[in-house]
């Protein structure tokens, strides 16, 4: 998800444990619930906010679809890759909301970081999959 502040600018999480390796909020899809509660459900769960302090702006027609290099436990056996959707959300809160360690944590360090600065600044194979969904933002939600 591109999380986007009042500034314009978009939340990275450096994973927790991970010195580093910073990316967006992201999660998986509970089949129970709609793609927008899923949105809203994995970050409120990832940053640890409330999921009132998220607004859904807009599914992005970008897709990135990938095969794991070393599969995680979970997904031995079950499948080989992911295929990643992007949403743009409005973060309403203030940085005192976000809170990192409530559940299980993600991230261990945040910062909010302009649109050029994603590419210096996320881990490279992450990459492939961001720069659609950043053209895509760019045209869309920056101005021209």
């Amino acid at each position: 998800m591109l999380v986007v502040n009042h500034k314009g600018e978009i939340f990275l999480g450096e994973r927790h444990g991970e010195s580093g390796k910073w990316q967006f909020p992201q999660g998986g899809v509970e089949s129970e619930l709609t793609l927008e509660e899923n949105v809203l459900k994995e970050l409120s769960e990832e940053l640890g906010a409330e999921s009132n302090k998220f607004q859904i702006v807009k599914k992005l027609n970008h897709t990135h679809e990938y095969n794991f290099r070393n599969p995680p436990a979970y997904a031995k056996d079950k499948w080989r890759g992911q295929s990643q959707t992007f949403w743009v959300v409005k973060f309403l809160g203030k940085d005192s909301d976000i809170k990192l360690d409530k559940n299980t944590p993600e991230f261990m360090n945040f910062k909010w970081v302009s649109v050029d600065d994603i590419s210096t600044l996320v881990e490279p194979v992450r990459l492939p999959g961001y720069d659609g969904a950043l053209k895509e933002y760019r045209s869309s939600f920056l101005p021209k």
